[in-house]
């Protein structure tokens, strides 16, 4: 049925129960919203195929369709709680469920006891779930609450229609949160489908749903070039306020602290880390060591940061504290820093990754005194800075007595065969450090370890049961008993925890870190040396630092993975998403590089440059010229494809037609009128005295106007045989089809 705009504005509901008219086989909107249900003969046809029969569901199914699409892309940030008032709230406006309540009067008061119930502990769970700290992720928690809340009123039109428009603010809030390409992806789809539930508001008496694409592909296609005009020529402004996210939820691959097991879990996965882009030659595989967090307290089981550790803030050139740091070693072949930009993916952390040794140009990311980048807040978008590289150099040539207890302490008690091993191989290398660490290589070499990322579980002397038990471990277990092992002699060492190696993405420009590229090495202080990188991995397992995981994982197989059919399953498992990964990785990377990375340098840059706009009034003018354009395009489109399309015959008739109601009204041809029925209508007329007295200089030379009736004659003639008779067979383009058709268009001409 129709809906009229009275009808729009009466209350849908009386205080009895509505009934449905056995004429009407549309179900209106507050029809629905009662419960009440009629199944139309088109929509339950058995041969209808699916989507068919989706495109026709009423618009109160399409609007509550539209809130699961609009809520459910926000489970990943926002507490599970929220999601699932969301569902219960949604599941309540369905019709079997209203339909239970036979009076709206007790339908109302119950909703709205569960709304204000609802919205009022929402709040109160919302103030438990962030601790009462109003960020970013809060205020977008708030707005989905409010379109939660505002789902228990639903029940005239006008509430779909506020419903609608606040799902479209909480689909924008998801990029307030992130601006991948998969989020932008279900924003797509959820406007997609919200714009549906509006065209089927404004469409209820189309009970089979027909033309709904194509509405939405006329609004959708519409937009786009508008939205390419507003993308290129908008001027990119830069951020007038900041906010921060109020959770503290870690996602980043390394963690704050770090004992055995931990990264083995890590290295079977392939999800990206960070990417990389070198201005200069990429340093070989072997020296990428991507630094980031320094662990120096140990309590037998746990490697942690040290609290003690210094910070500076970093600029160029290097502060006055660098020039002792970094000390450089000549060195002819690396005498030059290397510079570099890394794209690290969101992690909830403070800490950053560089290669050894950083240093960064930026004023918002600070450097601890043993090399930790940090930023002042959580990463919790992707997050790009420039940072150099400085190699060889020697770091700390003098240690304080201070950092050298941290880095030699030790509990008093545990593991005691390997501090045995470590004191009689210190004591037959002459208690020199490097011969020592020379015959703790050798001694590894000699006993037979094995890399895996399935090793076993390992109890309270973990660093005993490792090296003379299970011998088998990722680089964790290596790096940590190797660190215990080097301070139970007196040497100071400590364990660095980040990143090694990476591979290039598919494109072979961009270098990408991925999870599964977690490491974690040792770093030993000597005297006249300073800090120095040893990496035990590398005793066991070379190829692992020399090719990177990902190769060695590929050369190794299933074996890596562990023994059995189990084993097998993990490799092809992973195999599989790593292929998956990549592809996304890299779609992912051109998104945020060439779309989310568009900002007023590289328009500047590129099409400022371009069309030479120098002002930003020039730019305003260009967007406003390219808008006005595209929008005239689009409305005169949109006139083509709605103008009446005339046969070719008939088009010089509806020409003369317009022209003779200019005379006279009466001479226009109607719509459902022959038209050879209207020529004879305008022949008789132009015979009679009306026509001769309206047309006082016809009168005068009434011998014309057996010449007008006689062209008319000829033209209803020339008609019958292009539309009727033989010609009406041959193509248009045919020679005496087109001869004919201009005797038509010359005497209508003389008709003029």
């Amino acid at each position: 049925m129709n809906i009229t705009p009275s009808q729009l504005s009466k209350p849908s509901f009386s205080t009895e129960t509505l009934s449905i008219s056995h004429c009407s086989s549309v179900q209106s909107f507050e029809t629905l919203a009662l419960g009440q249900s009629v199944q139309t003969s088109n929509n339950s046809s058995p041969n209808r195929k699916w989507y068919r029969k989706v495109l026709a569901l009423p618009a109160y199914y399409w609007v509550l369709i539209a809130q699961v699409i609009v809520i459910l892309p926000h489970a990943v940030h926002l507490p599970l709680w929220l999601m699932g008032f969301g569902i219960i709230s949604i599941s309540a406006q369905l019709p079997i469920i209203k339909a239970r309540f036979r009076r709206i009067k007790q339908l109302k008061r119950i909703y709205q006891g569960m709304q204000m119930l609802g919205f009022l502990l929402g709040l109160a769970g919302l103030w438990l779930t962030y601790n009462g700290s109003f960020g970013l992720d809060m205020g977008v928690a708030f707005l989905v609450l409010c379109l939660i809340s505002k789902l228990w009123e639903l029940y005239k039109r006008r509430d779909a229609y506020v419903v609608l428009n606040l799902s479209l603010f909480v689909l924008a809030a998801l990029f307030l949160m992130d601006q991948g390409l998969v989020t932008t992806l279900e924003v797509i789809l959820g406007t997609a489908i919200v714009l549906l539930a509006f065209i089927a508001l404004n469409d209820d008496g189309n009970i089979d749903g027909e033309g709904r694409l194509r509405t939405l592909g006329v609004l959708g296609i519409g937009a786009i070039p508008l939205l390419v005009i507003l993308f290129l020529f908008f001027p990119r402004l830069p951020p007038l306020w900041s906010v921060q996210l109020s959770g503290e939820q870690a996602t980043t691959g390394v963690s704050d602290s770090m004992s055995p097991g931990d990264f083995a879990k890590l290295g079977q996965s392939t999800a990206l880390a960070f990417r990389v882009q070198f201005a200069d030659n990429r340093p070989p595989q072997e020296q990428l060591y991507w630094r980031g967090l320094v662990f120096s307290d140990f309590d037998g089981v746990t490697w942690r940061p040290s609290s003690t550790q210094q910070l500076w803030q970093t600029t160029l050139p290097a502060p006055p504290w660098a020039e002792s740091a970094f000390a450089t070693i000549p060195d002819e072949n690396n005498s030059t820093p290397v510079s570099y930009e890394v794209i690290l993916e969101p992690t909830q952390q403070r800490w950053l990754f560089g290669l050894d040794y950083p240093l960064t140009q930026s004023r918002d990311i600070s450097l601890t005194s043993d090399f930790t980048l940090l930023q002042p807040q959580p990463v919790t978008q992707q997050l790009r800075y420039d940072v150099l590289r400085f190699t060889p150099m020697a770091i700390d040539i003098t240690l304080d007595a201070s950092a050298r207890q941290l880095n030699l302490a030790l509990p008093i008690q545990g593991n005691p065969q390997a501090r045995a091993l470590a004191k009689q191989l210190f004591a037959q290398s002459g208690s020199d450090p490097i011969r020592y660490i020379q015959a703790l290589e050798n001694w590894i070499h000699q006993t037979e370890f094995r890399y895996t990322l399935s090793p076993p579980r390992l109890n309270n002397n973990r660093i005993d049961e490792f090296l003379f038990n299970t011998k088998a471990g990722f680089c964790e277990h290596y790096s940590s008993s190797f660190t215990f092992m080097l301070r139970a002699a007196g040497i100071p060492a400590r364990v660095v925890a980040g990143y090694q190696g990476g591979a290039l993405s598919r494109n072979g420009k961009i270098w990408e870190v991925r999870q599964m590229d977690a490491h974690a090495w040792t770093e030993v202080w000597l005297d006249g040396q300073g800090w120095v990188r040893v990496d035990p991995t590398s005793f066991v397992a070379p190829e692992r630092v020399e090719r990177g995981m990902n190769a060695m994982t590929q050369a190794q197989g299933a074996a890596l993975f562990g023994n059995g059919a189990g084993a097998q399953i993990n490799y092809q498992q992973y195999q599989m998403l790593q292929s998956l990964r990549r592809l996304s990785d890299q779609a992912s990377y051109y998104w945020q590089k060439d779309i989310v990375g568009y900002d007023q340098d590289k328009q500047a840059d590129s099409l400022l440059k371009w069309l030479n706009i120098s002002s930003v009034t020039q730019q305003i003018m260009w967007l406003a010229s390219s808008a006005i354009a595209v929008l005239s395009i689009l409305a005169l489109t949109i006139w083509l494809r709605r103008r009446k399309r005339w046969h070719p015959v008939d088009l010089p008739l509806a020409r003369l037609s317009k022209l003779l109601s200019k005379q006279d009204k009466a001479l226009a041809r109607h719509d459902n009128e022959d038209p050879l029925a209207w020529l004879d209508r305008v022949a008789t007329f132009c015979t009679s005295n009306a026509f001769i007295l309206n047309n006082r200089k016809m009168a005068k030379k009434s011998v014309l106007i057996d010449q007008y009736v006689h062209n008319i004659n000829d033209i209803k003639q020339s008609y019958r045989q292009l539309r009727y008779g033989r010609l009406s067979t041959f193509d248009t383009h045919h020679v005496e089809y087109q001869q004919t058709l201009q005797q038509i268009k010359k005497t209508v001409r003389l008709l003029k």
